[in-house]
């Protein structure tokens, strides 16, 4: 009878322990120390259109830097602005960050999932530098009789650089098997700051090319220093 009794003691231990271990599906996430990213965003929607890769950097357990590099020319862009009058344009642009996550990653309650891990998922705040350097050639026309004809051209060069501060939730695409994580990587933000531009046109242009008093014209030449704002979505690869 003692031995019955134990019998059934261990067997519903047993039960109990795969009853616990079925209701607990924490996912476990190895978080990588790199992350290579690629802005989708300032290729398709930006008029100063850029290729524009990048890299974060796992420099603590909470904090990590990022840095990007991005080139475009006129053949890039698809949404256009004042450049698409020029003849030619190429554009530079680097930006860095440095990021602190929360450490604090929404879970799903319902499901009893949780995501324990620090970067390179959850919420951030990070602060930015950036810099754009966009060089153009605008083609310059005067009437013979009743017909433009090209009779020279200007130099456009404009050299931007500013900050700001962004707050950002990046996350993991869930993998294939249950319960894990890809190394799939998105990255949302938003951020507020400043910009400062210098522009500068030779041989100099009369014309003004202010389209408002509260729009003014980039390319006017001169020196403008402006609220910004910046809002994306980066996608990633976890190494």
């Amino acid at each position: 009878m003692a031995q019955l009794s134990r019998l059934f003691y261990l067997a519903g231990l047993f039960l109990l322990t795969r009853s616990i271990s079925a209701q607990d599906s924490t996912i476990q996430y190895r978080p990588p120390r790199i992350s290579l990213k690629l802005a989708p965003l300032s290729l398709l929607l930006d008029p100063d259109a850029t290729v524009q890769g990048g890299l974060e950097i796992r420099t603590g357990k909470r904090s990590s830097i990022q840095g990007e590099v991005g080139f475009g020319h006129k053949g890039l862009s698809i949404t256009t602005d004042a450049k698409q009058h020029f003849s030619d344009w190429s554009i530079w642009r680097v930006r860095s960050e440095w990021r602190h996550y929360t450490n604090r990653y929404r879970t799903n309650n319902r499901k009893n999932i949780h995501i324990h891990s620090n970067f390179p998922l959850g919420n951030y705040l990070a602060v930015e530098g950036f810099a754009k350097q966009i060089t153009g050639l605008n083609t310059l026309f005067g009437y013979d009789g009743n017909v433009n004809v090209p009779n020279g051209q200007q130099s456009i060069s404009r050299f931007v650089w500013g900050s700001h501060v962004k707050w950002g939730r990046q996350i993991a695409i869930p993998g294939e098997l249950e319960p894990s994580l890809s190394r799939v990587l998105l990255d949302f933000y938003v951020g507020i700051g400043f910009r400062y531009g210098d522009t500068q046109i030779t041989p100099p242009d009369a014309h003004c090319g202010c389209l408002s008093s509260f729009i003014p014209d980039r390319f006017q030449p001169g020196r403008q220093i402006q609220p910004s704002a910046t809002a994306g979505i980066k996608i990633g690869f976890g190494f």
